[in-house]
């Protein structure tokens, strides 16, 4: 299917049981089902670009930073109920009053120092690194579970600086968390970091998927993604069109949208590729959002 699209440019499609919610390169945000009808109307509830989101039970978490002004917010919604535009970037940098502002509809605001990032939800919680600060874990009203030192690594300590933590997901080891530079941790119940390793890749790390059934997709920042059954095994690196944007576990196979291509990886270590002209950014059932806010079905 085509259509005349969503109105705006997104830039990630966060999933949640039946409804998803779209984010758009200038903050906004907009909520579609299964089907890709709209739930709702397009909101800006904070003048500012959302950097990292999740969705967790019937809450979508988000964050946003407006670095010229140094205002940064995390704020959960009410995925069930409509969203509204909030103030406007004007009304954020004369803001005088004692309270600051926060995004309009949300059900819990916080005012952050320091930018979250690799928001993801690791059984029915949050977790999130800060930079240069720590590694966190709160529940979806925003209370503390466990606060943790981010690791380091011996192999990879030479670009500290520049590495950063882009994702958390639970398996049956505990808690995973990946860095940018193919640095990864084992983190348990409480916080405490039980194994620690890097994985040799060609690339930086820009996202990672997991099935048990499966194993893990890594998706890296170039033309290369690696699979692996096991954080133990050496990754398995296969060449693609350009960057993945969205990959999703289907049936037996990978399935993935990217810089001009889609693609398929099968149970049997074959790759389907088809080009498209312009670049995916998320994949709802067979369809694709596109960079410039149109649906299309997906190639393969």
């Amino acid at each position: 299917m085509e259509d005349s699209g969503i109105g705006f440019a997104p830039i990630k499609i966060d999933s949640g049981k039946n409804i998803h919610v779209i984010s758009g390169v200038s903050g906004q945000l907009l909520k579609v089902d299964d089907h890709l009808n709209r739930l709702g109307e397009v909101s800006k509830p904070f003048p500012a670009l959302i950097t990292s989101s999740t969705i967790v039970n019937e809450k979508w978490i988000g964050v946003w930073v407006e670095r010229d002004l140094r205002q940064a917010r995390m704020a959960a919604f009410d995925i069930n109920e409509a969203w509204s535009d909030g103030d406007t970037k004007a009304e954020l940098r004369s803001n005088k009053l004692d309270s600051a502002l926060h995004p309009s509809s949300s059900i819990w605001s916080q005012i952050l120092d320091s930018e979250p990032t690799a928001l993801s939800n690791v059984e029915n919680s949050i977790c999130f690194s800060t930079i240069n600060r720590g590694i966190y874990r709160i529940n979806d009203e925003s209370k503390e579970i466990w606060r943790a030192e981010i690791p380091e690594w011996k192999k990879i300590s030479k670009i500290n600086s520049l590495d950063e933590i882009i994702g958390f997901l639970n398996t049956e080891e505990g808690i995973i968390l990946f860095s940018k530079a193919g640095g990864f941790a084992v983190i348990d119940g409480s916080g405490n970091i039980t194994k620690k390793g890097v994985l040799k890749l060609p690339e930086v790390v820009t996202g990672v998927e997991y099935e048990k059934e499966k194993g893990w997709f890594i998706k890296l920042n170039g033309k290369y993604f690696a699979t692996l059954s096991k954080l133990t095994d050496s990754p398995k690196i296969y060449k693609v069109l350009g960057p993945i944007y969205d990959v999703k576990s289907i049936q037996e196979d990978w399935i993935w949208t990217g810089w001009r291509h889609d693609g398929k990886l099968s149970k049997d270590g074959s790759i389907i590729m088809e080009s498209r002209e312009n670049i995916g950014i998320g994949i709802v059932g067979d369809n694709v959002l596109t960079n410039d806010g149109v649906w299309e079905k997906i190639r393969i």
